[in-house]
């Protein structure tokens, strides 16, 4: 995993479903956790109310994420109202309410095989098992976007949706 790189996406995946526990349930009705990026945790609102509200909360609510997962895993909170069709955890979806994306693709053999090759090590069934859940979701996202369109930078290899053969990252600012 940590020749792949995957060890601390993991763990910020981990960090990421212990939104609902460390926010209360209050909270987690009208939020939800989006994605992780460069330790930033992004994270959808329902209103401008509960965005103002979490951007003041931000910076509790990462120490408490941090304290959860064991480690410093996020670094910041970015906060948007967005639509509650777009959370990507079904089973945290209102009942009734249909998701607008398609579901990921199942996983090839060799990735299949990959995934188990990457978590062989781990002697911890249970660890294990939340390790290859982790990594076919890694990789299930990853074909998902390549089906919408992403390709990979040629530079650092992170999926992109810009123009052009270089992602907005590595691009030279004007």
């Amino acid at each position: 995993m940590r020749r792949h790189n995957l060890e601390r996406r993991v763990r910020q995946r981990a960090a990421m479903d212990l939104w609902p526990q460390v926010v209360g349930p209050d909270i987690a009705r009208n939020s939800w956790a989006l994605t992780v990026r460069d330790g930033v945790l992004h994270v959808g609102v329902a209103n401008h109310a509960w965005a103002q509200t979490l951007h003041l909360m931000r910076v509790a609510i990462t120490q408490a994420l941090n304290a959860a997962a064991g480690e410093e895993v996020l670094r910041d909170i970015r906060v948007s109202v967005t639509e509650r069709a777009r959370h990507p955890h079904p089973r945290a979806r209102p009942a009734g309410d249909t998701p607008r994306t398609s579901e990921p693709p199942s996983l090839t053999r060799d990735q299949q095989r990959q995934v188990r090759d990457l978590t062989a090590r781990i002697e911890d069934p249970a660890l294990r098992a939340k390790v290859r859940r982790a990594v076919a979701g890694l990789l299930r996202l990853r074909r998902l976007r390549e089906a919408q369109g992403a390709r990979p930078c040629a530079r650092c290899g992170r999926l992109h949706s810009g123009r052009g053969r270089i992602c907005p990252g590595c691009a030279p600012r004007r």
